[in-house]
């Protein structure tokens, strides 16, 4: 019989599960500047991605002439990045 091992929770919830939809990553980045999808302009991206070596989605949006940009933990919901800038 093959030796089996066990995979640590940490290294399975990067495999399957444990994340969350665009819809809430969009809505965990708005909740972070207190806005509501209504009052923004044009959302440019919700995608999904790999930094550091985990699940994030990148979130950009625009804001009364603010480009705001932010990666979510697709795990947590957690900002893990935030930037605004004017936009271009």
């Amino acid at each position: 019989m093959a030796d089996i091992k066990k995979v640590s929770d940490d290294l399975m919830e990067n495999v399957v599960g444990g994340i969350i939809t665009e819809e809430e990553a969009l809505g965990k980045a708005l909740q972070h500047v207190e806005l509501s999808k209504d009052q923004v302009d044009f959302v440019k991206k919700v995608e999904l991605d790999y930094e550091d070596g985990r699940k994030v989605y990148e979130v950009e949006f625009i804001k009364g002439g603010y480009e705001y940009e932010f990666d979510v933990d697709a795990n947590t919901g957690a900002i893990v990045n935030f930037e605004k800038g004017i936009d271009d």
